[in-house]
């Protein structure tokens, strides 16, 4: 196997336990709360995005399927969180909107994320995360465009 073969091999079957030590450390850290994963980050991107917080939106960053966030709101709302609200003009499209009680949640998992963050990146150089962040997001875009295009009749599916 070539170096560089080898080097992209390691960067890219390390993505999924990386994100797994992640979510775990998330969920030691909402114990006290009993709410899931996927409603806290929800919740917290619900609340960085304002208004702009779309269903879809919050799924493709969340990860998990728009149908699955389905049933991550309806948790949500039921609790009295949060309300889905219908964009005028579009019936198809709902934004979320935080209650007091998801914005004052929010506020809490912000904080309780942040030290969390800072304690197990805190040997990292900031200037690191800023290249991991902004190779991921590349890997997502390429990623993306090669599955757009090898879903179109008579394509191979190469990137462009």
């Amino acid at each position: 196997m070539a170096k560089a073969d080898r080097i992209l091999f390691d960067f890219t079957i390390a993505i999924q336990p990386a994100r797994r030590a992640w979510v775990q450390a998330i969920h030691a850290k909402l114990a006290d709360d009993k709410l899931p994963v996927s409603l806290a980050v929800a919740i917290v991107l619900a609340s960085r995005m304002g208004a702009a917080a779309h269903q879809r939106m919050l799924a493709t960053e969340i990860g998990i399927n728009p149908a699955a966030l389905m049933r991550v709101l309806d948790y949500g709302e039921s609790a009295g969180l949060l309300k889905r609200c219908n964009v005028p003009g579009n019936r198809r499209i709902k934004t979320i909107q935080l209650l007091p009680a998801g914005k004052a949640l929010a506020e809490k998992m912000e904080t309780a994320w942040a030290a969390l963050r800072a304690g197990l990146l805190c040997d990292i150089p900031l200037a690191d995360v800023e290249t991991a962040t902004r190779v991921l997001r590349m890997l997502e875009a390429q990623s993306l465009a090669y599955t757009a295009a090898s879903e179109l009749p008579g394509k191979n599916g190469e990137p462009a």
